[in-house]
């Protein structure tokens, strides 16, 4: 797993899906993987009908792998790998990309970053060779590193301006007390300015190495034609050292009691609760994505019908917005939920009204229309997130990245459907107990 919330969310507001419909089956997914010598992983998937491949690397190096105090070290290297190396001079790598029509981008999240280029299938060897020659040639010029740093913390600034945002940023900090989950992978101003270009290159030479890294190709490409190019250009490169991962020294202790926290008012008020759950290969991932949907995704989902209903007496709603998402991570994620208000005094009442809604699901769970219109919304996401060649290597390089095994995903379809009620309302009894809870409020300014 475990990547379908998120394709399963973007496909809602796209598509009005019945609550009794099931999703048509996805083709067969044929992925060959192998690995060169020095430890690069090479999963291909091949697919003559597309005119198009898309070639992506996988870096298992993300913001829980950098330094706290460093935090968004591994958001630079988002700006910088398109700076120049040595064989390849400053933004000349996207420019050549998309001279031939192709698209080039880049994601750094808590667990990972990759780099994207789709382009027409030609160019495959081409492709690979950029992303060979920038994972061990990349050049640190300090003046170049000095303005993207500048755009970075303008990205922070404009991010944390969000009202929203900003209280996620302090729940993730009261969330994980130890873990380095508790910082976003945007990263943060002051920590920014104390990264020298020592720091960035020591993380370089840690993590972007061949065996920490999936190369992913999909599309018009055979695997002989991808191992050929990836021998031919990545083959040379040398075995590292195994990465550190700090993470692993930072485990939380075992939450007990609630957290709740105040924070500074804003012009919205907005709730946050969230609770702890399992890493990705946890069996359990999939009821919670499930429960996830049913309680705040879409307009009929419990949440958004409790606090947005109109209230006969006072002829408003409880909150303005509602809404819940499970982020899902390699190693333990939260599961989130929120409201938003806009009257000072509801702040306590919107609080109470998301704990008894997430109660009543655990006492009684879905009803039998609720819980296929979640696998519905599942299946559907995950099959539109599977029509191009990106999308695929999205979901190949992801899986690999939070399971170990470029093709566990195939299986996502096949396992949520087995998901019951029962698992439902038992994982919100074994999880999301209130005595469990992280709570953050940030309260409305009024008027």
């Amino acid at each position: 797993m475990r990547l379908l919330v998120a394709a399963s969310v973007a496909a809602v507001s796209l598509f009005s899906l019945s609550q009794t419909s099931v999703a048509a089956p996805t083709p067969p997914i044929k992925i060959e993987t192998f690995s060169l010598e020095n430890g690069l992983q090479v999963a291909v998937l091949q697919n003559d009908a597309s005119p198009v491949v898309a070639v992506q690397i996988w870096y298992h190096a993300g913001s829980k792998d950098e330094p706290r105090d460093h935090r968004g070290t591994a958001h630079m290297f988002e700006h910088i790998m398109f700076k120049g190396s040595e064989h390849v001079r400053a933004e000349a790598h996207a420019q050549s990309i998309n001279g031939v029509g192709g698209y080039a981008s880049m994601q750094t999240e808590e667990d990972a970053t990759h780099y994207i280029d789709t382009l027409p299938a030609p160019y495959l060897d081409y492709a690979i060779q950029l992303e060979a020659e920038r994972m061990r040639n990349l050049m640190f010029r300090k003046d170049a590193i000095d303005v993207e740093k500048e755009n970075i913390k303008d990205e922070i600034l404009r991010r944390e301006s969000a009202p929203l945002q900003k209280g996620f940023v302090r729940f993730l900090e009261a969330a994980f007390p130890k873990h380095p989950y508790a910082w976003d992978a945007g990263g943060r101003v002051k920590d920014l300015e104390a990264i020298t270009v020592e720091d960035l290159k020591k993380f370089y030479n840690a993590y972007y190495q061949p065996n920490n890294a999936l190369l992913v190709v999909v599309g018009k490409a055979s695997v002989d034609q991808v191992k050929a190019s990836a021998e031919k250009w990545f083959g040379k490169i040398a075995k590292a050292a195994e990465p550190p991962r700090p993470s692993k020294d930072a485990v939380d202790p075992e939450q007990t009691k609630k957290v709740r926290e105040v924070v500074e008012p804003g012009q919205i008020g907005i709730d946050i609760i969230g609770w702890h759950v399992p890493p990705a290969k946890h069996q359990d991932i999939y009821a919670l994505q499930l429960t996830s949907l049913i309680l705040g995704v879409g307009e009929s989902s419990r949440l958004k019908l409790r606090l947005k209903a109109v209230d006969a007496k006072t002829k408003r709603p409880l909150a303005i917005e509602a809404g819940a998402d499970a982020l899902i991570r390699e190693e333990p994620g939260i599961m989130l939920v929120f409201g938003a208000f806009l009257d000072p005094a509801q702040a306590e009442p919107v609080e109470n009204a998301i704990l008894d809604e997430v109660a009543k699901l655990g006492a009684s769970g879905p009803t039998v229309a609720e819980l296929r219109k979640a696998k519905n919304q599942v299946q559907s996401g995950f099959t539109f997130g599977l029509e191009n060649a990106q999308g695929l290597a999205e979901a190949i390089g992801k899986s690999w990245i939070l399971t170990g095994d470029a093709k566990a995903f195939v299986k996502d379809i096949e396992a949520i459907e087995k998901v019951s009620a029962a698992d439902i309302q038992r994982v919100i009894k074994t999880y999301l107990k209130p005595d469990r809870a992280t709570v953050v409020v940030i309260p409305a300014k009024g008027r």
